[in-house]
């Protein structure tokens, strides 16, 4: 398991960089910069947080700690989907810390790791 303590520790130092270097950039935009995006085609950065925080919940919160699925993955991709910078930051924030709450739980059982978590539970896919 020391390789595995060692991957643990690795990804904790790169997410907790990455949450403060990214809520740090979040503060510097506008509200305006959030929901901006270069064509119809593009995602905004709102459409971006929102869809990654779908993705933490749907594959940490609900498999590894059994929070149901209320994902609406169609709203996350929504033309136009408002925001504030506020509700951003936070959804970032929030985001990082449940990626980070379930690494620090894998470091008390790296045994984890090796673990299949779909057992009871159908795989989830999207097309």
């Amino acid at each position: 398991m020391e390789i595995a303590n060692e991957v643990i520790e690795s990804m904790l130092i790169k997410f907790n960089s990455e949450r403060k270097c990214t809520l740090q950039a979040i503060a510097q935009l506008s509200d305006e910069d959030i929901t901006w995006a270069p064509n119809s085609e593009s995602n905004s950065i709102t459409n971006l947080v929102a869809h990654i925080r779908g993705c933490v919940h749907s594959r940490i919160e609900t498999i590894f700690f059994d929070i149901p699925d209320t994902r609406d993955r169609d709203k996350e991709f929504e033309r136009g989907l408002k925001y504030s910078k506020e509700q951003v930051y936070n959804m970032t924030k929030e985001t990082f810390n449940i990626i980070i709450q379930y690494l620090e739980h894998l470091r008390s059982n790296p045994e984890l790791l090796l673990s299949q978590p779909f057992i009871n539970r159908p795989p989830l896919t999207y097309s």
